[in-house]
């Protein structure tokens, strides 16, 4: 704690000796020296100083450039980096320099030799993690006394407006022919499927699912770009004609096949989600580090240098990471929607070149509790967990227990959010925790628009009335069913007609927070909870660890609907969410600023939180950061039923048949030998079946098998006879 009550105090006395000048200071006038290894890491693994908005200029001599000594310099680097130690080691007293090297970092200032006015920071540390906090401190320095959008860039890139409304334009598609009827629109929530549908009965449903895409889909303007969809209508017209009778699956799947180009997270047919998401395929072995722009690991004590992977530029495949030590590091990985084929790595070691196959995994999904909500505190640090946004009544609960963790840790130092596997539901949820949180409504920053038809009415009148019959005690589904009912009444009275609804056009804002929040997500990560994203990352402090999200947000606000004659329920999105960038995320998600495999993202942030990695504002207090750490447990994937099937069929087949040869060898035995063997071979797999093993099924059949005959044998015997041993 003396420690660092004493850094504290160094640092701030260093501060107050800035030349009254100070508030001149802009980004225009500003530039960051150091050299390639400090630049690199210090935007690598700080959220703040990979937006600043002064130009970085990388040395490669330990001269400063004649065309930036008339500006204000903000010098980064350590004692004996390359080039910039030099720099720094002749601009500080040897008091200050000694103080560096005991150990602690600082930030000084001084006055221009080389333009008057001018300042120049110097932040230098005893190692990068050090310098790296010096930076920020900086930085931060800056901040407070001025605008803190004039220093760094908004999370998200924009394009002008007129660009985007010109581009918005082009993809609002409306049709001209006239809508169906509310009653030829809506659906039978009770039907049961079809076991099959004739073809002229396949195309009919063609026809009327052809006709959704156009009058009822938001995506249709924008994958007519992609695709064509008439094309695709006479390719399955041409192979429906093949067949005379299509089962549901089948025909579920031939329209998927031919309309693949279409990739929507929201958008489903039958049992095929029309998306695939890229997955974070990622390295454990490996822990690398990066100096002067080449990267280096250590294998059995031997340090080797990376020259490519797969041929390529290895920062095609480095991400920044931390280890389970909350050590910074980089890993690598690649993002694939299938497995990807082991990667070489070509590497340098005393003149000696060799190749290394590395095989890359992607996580596992089963690490998060089943909870909605929990909330707990790890190594000093709490987290708390927010699976589902669902607005349905069962969740009122844990939804309430969430907002409450709002104002409880409401100017905490450190705050772990866990969204790992929340796939949604109302984004309302998300934007209240941020508003009670900071005191600021967080906006919607991205262009939003509606497709308003008759078929997009009775699609969420479909929608409530599925939800309703699922949750049917949930008011606000009757609410909105009757409030879409309404306006389909308007569309077909022709009060209105269909149309798009104006964009909404945002303006960025940073809303102010002094609490480093740390918002843990995967690719289970989607819909609402990537709003939750959004909403966060408007916030100061806010630092996103884990994998890319689940790219599902572009098309949203999806309604139901039920193809005629096979039943398949049909999901159609009806709004678009777009990029201020037009960047289009969907099956990629929001990539976090610092990749680590999911199952372990909570476990290393903490310890990157308590080394010093991931700085935070505030000081914890000594105490906090000593108390013990007990890593959050992983939980297995629960075995599905297609898992619990996995065993060996053949090994299935010749326990049964095994079975039944006690019955074929003692067949005269009388009916207490069946009894008993029945009866014990029941026990058995009732023990079987609780290890969840489809051989327990078999023992259970085989011992009901004996029991029966051993009745069969009971009723058989005359009354007064003794039947064979």
């Amino acid at each position: 704690m003396k420690g660092i009550l004493s850094l504290s105090i160094v640092l701030v006395i260093s501060l107050l000796y800035i030349p009254a000048n100070e508030g001149e200071l802009k980004p225009e006038n500003t530039v960051i020296l150091s050299n390639e290894t400090d630049e690199s890491f210090c935007r690598d693994f700080s959220v703040l100083l990979q937006r600043v908005r002064p130009e970085w200029v990388v040395l490669d001599s330990a001269v400063i450039p004649e065309s930036v000594k008339d500006r204000n310099l903000i010098i980064i680097g350590e004692l004996d980096s390359e080039y910039t130690g030099e720099i720094i080691t002749e601009m500080i007293t040897q008091k200050e320099a000694d103080y560096i090297q005991d150990g602690h970092y600082s930030v000084l200032s001084k006055e221009s030799p080389w333009a008057e006015n001018k300042i120049i920071y110097i932040c230098a540390g005893p190692d990068r993690l050090l310098t790296k906090k010096a930076a920020e401190e900086a930085i931060i320095s800056i901040m407070e006394k001025a605008e803190p959008e004039q220093w760094t860039y908004p999370p998200f890139p924009s394009v002008p407006h007129e660009e985007a409304r010109e581009y918005i334009a082009q993809i609002q598609y409306i049709p001209e022919d006239e809508e169906l009827s509310k009653e030829a629109l809506g659906m039978d929530v009770n039907a049961t499927p079809s076991k099959s549908i004739s073809t002229e009965e396949a195309s009919e449903d063609l026809e009327y699912l052809f006709y959704l895409l156009s009058h009822g889909y938001c995506g249709y303007g924008h994958f007519k770009t992609k695709g064509d969809f008439d094309e695709a209508k006479k390719n399955i017209v041409r192979e429906l004609e093949g067949k005379s009778k299509w089962s549901p699956e089948d025909f579920s799947q031939l329209l998927y096949e031919h309309l693949s180009f279409i990739h929507d997270c929201h958008f489903h047919i039958g049992d095929y989600q029309y998306c695939v998401h890229e997955d974070f395929w990622h390295d454990k072995t490996l822990e690398l580090w990066k100096t002067m722009g080449d990267y280096y690991f250590i294998s059995d004590n031997t340090t080797y240098k990376v020259v490519s992977v797969n041929g390529r530029d290895p920062d095609e495949f480095m991400f920044p990471s931390l280890n389970a030590e909350g050590n910074p590091i980089y890993r690598i990985g690649k993002l694939s929607r299938t497995a990807p084929e082991p990667l070489v790595l070509t590497v340098y070691h005393d003149h000696e070149q060799l190749h290394i196959e590395l095989q890359l995994y992607r996580s596992d999904f089963g690490y998060f509790s089943k909870k909605i909500f929990s909330e707990d505190t790890i190594g000093g640090i709490p987290v708390i967990r927010i699976r589902s946004f669902s607005d349905a009544a069962a969740y009122t609960e844990y939804i309430n227990q969430f907002f409450e963790t709002a104002q409880k840790y409401k100017g905490a130092p450190c705050l772990i959010i866990d969204i790992r596997g929340n796939i949604g539901g109302n984004a309302l949820w998300a934007k209240t925790w941020v508003t009670r949180f900071t005191g600021w409504q967080p906006i919607d920053n991205y262009y939003y628009t509606e497709l308003i038809s008759k078929t997009t009415a009775m699609g969420r009148v479909n929608l409530m009335e599925y939800l309703l019959n699922l949750f049917p005690e949930t008011d606000i589904y009757e609410t909105e069913k009757d409030r879409f009912k309404a306006k389909a009444d308007a569309f077909e009275k022709q009060y209105m007609v269909p149309h798009w609804t104006e964009p909404s056009f945002p303006d960025t804002q940073v809303i102010p927070n002094d609490t480093t929040l740390i918002v843990i997500m995967n690719g289970k990560t989607g819909s609402a909870a990537e709003l939750f994203v959004i909403y966060l990352s408007q916030m100061e402090n806010v630092v996103f660890v884990g994998e890319n999200s689940a790219g599902c947000l572009t098309f949203g606000l999806a309604n139901f609907y039920q193809l005629p004659h096979s039943k398949l329920l049909v999901q159609l999105p009806m709004s678009l969410s777009i990029p201020l960038d037009l960047e289009f995320r969907e099956e990629r998600g929001f990539f976090p600023h610092l990749w680590v495999p999911a199952e372990d993202a909570v476990n290393y942030a903490v310890s990157a939180v308590r080394k010093g990695t991931i700085t935070t504002v505030q000081l914890f207090p000594e105490e906090v950061l000593q108390e013990e750490f007990i890593p959050e447990k992983f939980i297995p994937e629960e075995p599905s039923k297609r898992n619990n099937m996995s065993e060996p069929f053949i090994a299935i087949l010749s326990l049964a048949i095994l079975g039944i040869v006690p019955a074929i060898v003692n067949r005269k035995r009388n009916k207490q030998f069946f009894f008993i063997l029945g009866a014990c071979l029941a026990v058995i797999g009732v023990i079987v079946l609780s290890l969840i093993s489809p051989l327990g099924l078999v023992f259970s059949i085989l011992g009901m098998v004996y029991i029966t005959i051993g009745v069969y044998k009971w009723k058989k015997e005359k009354p007064g006879t003794t039947s064979e041993k």
